[in-house]
């Protein structure tokens, strides 16, 4: 009896990493950086996004229903990505255990 293919995961978590002085460097593109992750939750393929650190140090997004070559299209259109204040950025499948209903 063949095995049923795995169905593709419903999450995934999109981590960027800032340069050090990414406060002092933002001001520019932060709209069109906020207004581009705006786009991405009305379109109801991102569930959160934010900065952490205390001086961010990076942002998560928790990306739902959407592909991995979807995310990719959204990091290469982001002017944070695009203007150098993200030096790494990682996607990983994200596997929910508990979620609100």
């Amino acid at each position: 009896m063949a095995s049923a293919a795995a169905p593709p995961p419903k999450f995934f978590i999109l981590e960027y990493k800032y340069v050090p002085d990414i406060l002092e460097k933002r001001t520019p593109y932060r709209a069109a950086h906020i207004d581009g992750a705006k786009k991405q939750a009305e379109a109801g393929k991102m569930v959160m996004a934010g900065a952490f650190g205390e001086t961010p140090e990076g942002a998560l997004f928790i990306f739902k229903n959407t592909t991995k070559e979807d995310i990719e299209k959204f990091v290469s259109a982001d002017p944070y990505v695009q203007n150098g204040l993200v030096p790494s950025w990682n996607i990983k499948p994200y596997a929910v255990v508990v979620e609100p209903n």
